[in-house]
């Protein structure tokens, strides 16, 4: 299957819930062409997507690929970071929508997933998209509200 096919998916599961004040985020897990876990941010507080997508995948994240919207989170919040989820699941290889434009993040989670091994990369082909699912979000970001 097409790795834009999954993003995609990824995308359209990040429409859903309502997380604000936090961003719209999907994530989907595959493995050998097939889903195995999907997710999205339901409502701030919750479990973040990438979260869920793993939790669900259980094992068979294991070598897998995880496809999300936005560059998975490196620091504390109500959660715990979205990088140590996906470190722990053994995922290897983390393809990512768009870079999260929070100074907390901007780059820090997807260099801290290479540091460790994990092989990530951008969809490029999907890149309008995935700045669109957090455009309101990230104006607040840049507006520091």
């Amino acid at each position: 299957m097409d790795p834009v096919i999954f993003m995609r998916i990824a995308l359209e599961l990040g429409r859903q819930g309502t997380p604000a004040p936090n961003p719209h985020v999907g994530a989907v897990v595959a493995r050998g062409g097939e889903i195995v876990g999907v997710g999205h941010h339901e409502r701030a507080g919750a479990a973040h997507a990438e979260a869920l997508a793993l939790a669900r995948a259980g094992e068979r994240a294991r070598g897998a690929t995880l496809y999300v919207t936005l560059e998975p989170c490196n620091h504390h919040g109500r959660t715990p970071p979205c990088v140590a989820a996906v470190l722990a699941s053994g995922v290897r290889r983390v393809v990512i929508g768009c870079p999260d434009p929070n100074p907390h993040v901007l780059g820090g989670g997807a260099e801290a997933l290479r540091r460790a091994g994990v092989e990530v990369c951008y969809a490029d082909a999907c890149l309008g998209e995935a700045a669109a699912l957090i455009a309101e979000w990230a104006e607040a970001i840049a507006a520091r509200r």
